[in-house]
């Protein structure tokens, strides 16, 4: 009995003294305190269950051990700040991530981490108003793509403030669903698949992030009323600009080059895209830049009630691909887009082409609907049609046509640079006061 009792209470005290000391001071704090950690590494899995903040001294570091979420929020109003996490669990099913935002924790702040995982980085659903600033969040590039967690992924949440941040190696750098009304702005991605995923999105805004050597920069699926302007894509795969199935959202002043695929066949349509429009309605697309690139725009699958105009379209392989048969007249309002390979006249000195601009004729058409024709595009036979068409006005009214191609290309002005690092550090010096 006395040997039995003695086992009892050394299991006891074992349990008592294998509790997370971290996670002992967290539990300790009350509604409201601030808990400052001085710089050393510290072990995880934390949760948080209250309205706290913990701000890290430079050099402190949260261990996750390997598993499982390094930090779960599960209340309203927690701040976190100046923290490096690393070395979270990869398992995407379990939603393993760096920080864990449950249910209801509203108002969460996330400011100033260092993120290093194999999962999520950020995780959050069924909350408002989260706030991610001036985070570096970085995945694990040697796992394939697509078993890679996202950097931020929020669903179902409302107004959350995403600025400043630098992902990569990650799935999506932000991935939003059924989000309404978030604010993205200079943020900075690479090497992943896309910048900024939006799914089943209202009403949300994107300006002055850069993306580059990634898969896609910025995908806008069966979305409605996104304004993604002053933004930057270079160096992608298959699409700057993915508008799919996405009506009544505005486009300008976006800067998309280099999307090439070098494993791209125009065949079956694989080919590095500026823009991309599948089963998309209702969208207004200015003041855009679409350059070098395989592709500078590609419309299909009912693309077509779009409205373009002043864009900029520059020595793309192709300038524009579209299959359809319907007629889409891309200017408006007497203003058309500046293409490199028009070749008309401005007898009036207007600025404007006398003669329309029809970046696609029926053979190519032709051949894109009969790719096994190809070779037969530069045949004499066939540059001989290409000419009878022009001289005798032959072509079908179908296709894209720009009734007032601009001359000279537009000055296409992002809102505002992204900061230089001194400006960044003021900012985070801000922060750090607050």
């Amino acid at each position: 009995m006395l040997r039995t009792l003695l086992a009892l209470m050394l299991l006891s005290f074992g349990c008592f003294g294998s509790q997370n000391p971290l996670q002992a001071r967290i539990d300790a704090l009350s509604e409201g305190e601030v808990l400052t950690l001085s710089a050393a590494e510290y072990l995880g899995p934390l949760v948080i269950d209250k309205a706290i903040a913990i701000v890290g001294e430079p050099g402190t570091i949260i261990d996750a051990g390997g598993k499982g979420s390094a930090v779960t929020i599960k209340a309203a109003g927690v701040r976190l700040q100046g923290l490096e996490i690393r070395n979270w669990g990869g398992d995407l099913y379990e939603h393993d991530s760096g920080v864990r935002l449950l249910p209801g924790a509203d108002d969460v702040r996330l400011l100033q981490l260092e993120l290093s995982g194999p999962g999520f980085g950020i995780h959050g659903e069924q909350l408002k108003r989260p706030e991610v600033e001036y985070c570096h969040i970085s995945g694990d590039d040697r796992r394939y793509l697509l078993d890679r967690g996202d950097g931020i992924f929020l669903k179902y949440v409302e107004a959350p403030e995403l600025h400043h941040n630098q992902i990569a190696s990650v799935r999506d750098g932000i991935y939003l669903e059924n989000v309404d009304a978030s604010r993205v702005s200079h943020n900075q991605f690479s090497r992943q698949q896309y910048g900024i995923h939006y799914m089943y999105t209202r009403n949300d805004s994107a300006w002055n992030n850069s993306a580059k050597w990634l898969q896609g920069g910025y995908a806008l699926m069966s979305s409605k009323g996104i304004t993604l302007e002053h933004n930057q894509v270079s160096a992608a795969i298959d699409f700057g600009i993915l508008l799919n199935v996405t009506q009544q959202s505005e486009v300008h002043h976006n800067r998309v080059a280099t999307i090439h695929n070098p494993k791209g066949d125009p065949a079956i349509a694989s080919e590095g895209k500026g823009l991309f429009i599948y089963g998309a309605a209702d969208n207004r697309i200015s003041h855009n830049h679409f350059g070098n690139s395989d592709t500078g725009i590609s419309v299909a699958l009912g693309g077509e009630g779009n409205s373009l105009w002043r864009n900029n379209i520059e020595n793309n392989q192709t300038q524009v691909r579209y299959v359809g048969s319907k007629s889409q007249e891309w200017s408006l309002l007497g203003q058309g887009n500046y293409w490199s390979s028009y070749q008309g006249w401005d007898l009036d000195g207007d600025g404007i082409g006398d003669t329309p601009y029809l970046p696609n004729d029926a053979l190519d058409r032709l051949f894109w609907l009969y790719p096994e024709a190809r070779w037969l595009m530069d045949s004499p036979v066939v540059l001989l049609l290409r000419w009878l068409q022009r001289q005798l006005a032959l072509a079908e009214d179908i296709g894209i046509r720009d009734s007032f191609p601009l001359l000279q290309p537009i000055d296409i002005t992002l809102k505002q640079e992204m900061k230089t690092n001194s400006q960044q550090s003021d900012e985070e010096t801000h922060y750090a006061q607050h």
